[in-house]
């Protein structure tokens, strides 16, 4: 059994690979982890130079095969879940005190619970295009991580 450890996402990461030790395996778990990685800095909203944050920066953009899956599956969530899953939810997180990284909020923050709230945009996603759009009236200001209509 072999094991990797490492920071990511806000979280520890551990990646199991139940196989005997060699080249082929570490080679396996490197690659995982660096994939890993990619996605992090790819869909961070704590990183003003990943595709996310640049597409709430810009309102509209061609994003690339990875925020665009990751977009259709989040719209997929909030059908079969009837909205129970929600990812428009940022302000409300905000306001909770998540408004930075884990590793930056004190041990001690008592931020104050808020009701849910929504963000302020609309999402369309043009799957053809490789474009996703925010509505006109989108407050870059709000850094939501997604803001959906669905068609």
């Amino acid at each position: 059994m072999l094991r990797r450890r490492f920071h990511a996402m806000g979280t520890r990461i551990e990646l199991v690979l139940d196989t005997q030790p060699g080249g082929e395996a570490f080679r396996a778990l490197a690659a995982a982890e660096a994939d890993l990685l990619r996605l992090e800095r790819l869909l961070s909203r704590f990183d003003p130079d990943s595709e996310l944050s640049r597409l709430n920066e810009r309102g509209r953009m061609v994003v690339g095969p990875e925020l665009l899956e990751v977009v259709a599956l989040a719209l997929a969530a909030r059908e079969r879940t009837g909205g129970r899953f929600d990812p428009t939810v940022h302000d409300a997180l905000v306001a909770a005190g998540y408004d930075r990284t884990f590793a930056q909020v004190p041990a001690s923050s008592s931020a104050p619970h808020t009701a849910r709230t929504r963000c302020a945009g609309v999402l369309v996603v043009d799957a053809k295009t490789s474009t996703i759009a925010l509505e006109p009236a989108w407050n870059p200001s709000s850094m939501c991580m997604f803001a959906v209509k669905t068609p």
